[in-house]
């Protein structure tokens, strides 16, 4: 379900240089909201901008969460790159601000496993989550859960991490400079395996985080099943593609776009798809999350 609604700025802060969090109260938005899906804020009281801007959802909360105080509460990790972003940082605790969300399909989590089960040790913790409790089932299966997540596009993949709490967890955060690396001290949390690049050399890898992820190929054995997610620039996207082996791993890619509307009304954000019937199919509606082969990349 889909609502337009008003939500109270708890704190606007920034964070990293260019980088703000941004924290809502919005219980009818975070009691709904899984991992991989977004919300349109509108950046201003007036008409400039006019269009609503669309902003992954970093954090949510239902209200029966355990964690009482954050319980109705939604967060966003956003960059400064515009005007509508320039408006979002002068948003003041207290603050009334127009959101519609949840919107969009969110990331997969892995399958169940099969009844008859498979032999070998436990390194992934599934989970259903039940977005009206805010708890999770947590189910076992012999995979490693690997995310991969260029610049903003961390964000979407933080909160997947942090709702599924998977226990063999790898992930690659890539950007163009050290301060592009965000979601850090997340990912140290659930005790990942992580690997950082950065294309101007300043922290980690010298290089970029597709690069990285295939030089770091034989972590990954072939006779284990692997889930990758992955988001960032469709550039970044495209590379992974073309490079990774059919089959070996299980990747969902999330999926940025420039939106009008947000609910699929407009078509302003349609991506060439390898579905027989509908290969034209909206960023904002059938996906933004979609299996990464599904993607024509060569009309990208």
């Amino acid at each position: 379900m889909v609502v337009q609604t008003k939500g109270r700025v708890l704190s606007n802060r920034e964070i990293e240089s260019g980088y703000f969090l941004l924290d809502i109260e919005c219980e009818p938005i975070a009691g709904l909201a899984v991992p991989g899906q977004f919300v349109m804020i509108k950046a201003s009281d007036d008409d400039h901008p006019l269009l609503r801007r669309p902003f992954s959802l970093y954090r949510s909360y239902p209200i029966s969460h355990s964690e009482k105080k954050r319980g109705g509460q939604l967060s966003i990790l956003y960059k400064r790159i515009g005007a509508g972003t320039l408006k979002m940082t002068e948003f003041k605790e207290e603050q009334a601000v127009d959101l519609i969300g949840p919107l969009g399909k969110g990331y997969t989590p892995p399958p169940l496993p099969s009844r008859r089960g498979s032999a070998g040790p436990v390194s992934v913790r599934q989970c259903r989550h039940d977005s009206r409790s805010g708890s999770s089932r947590l189910l076992t299966t012999s995979a490693s859960l690997i995310l991969i997540g260029g610049g903003i596009g961390i964000v979407s993949l933080a909160f997947l991490a942090e709702r599924l709490k998977p226990a063999n967890l790898f992930v690659f955060i890539g950007g163009k400079k050290s301060h592009d690396i965000l979601c850090l001290e997340d990912f140290k949390k659930l005790h990942a395996h992580l690997f950082i690049a950065t294309e101007d050399g300043s922290l980690g890898f010298n290089g970029t985080i597709i690069d990285l992820f295939f030089s770091q190929l034989e972590r990954f054995k072939k006779s284990e099943p692997h889930y990758l997610y992955s988001c960032g620039p469709m550039e970044m996207l495209k590379r992974l593609a073309r490079r990774i082996e059919p089959g070996r791993f299980v990747c969902q890619a999330s999926l940025e776009a420039r939106m009008a509307c947000g609910f699929g009304a407009c078509w302003g954000c349609v991506v060439k798809t390898t579905h027989p019937q509908t290969p034209y199919q909206r960023v904002c509606k059938e996906g933004p999350v979609f299996p990464l082969e599904s993607i024509a990349w060569d009309a990208e």
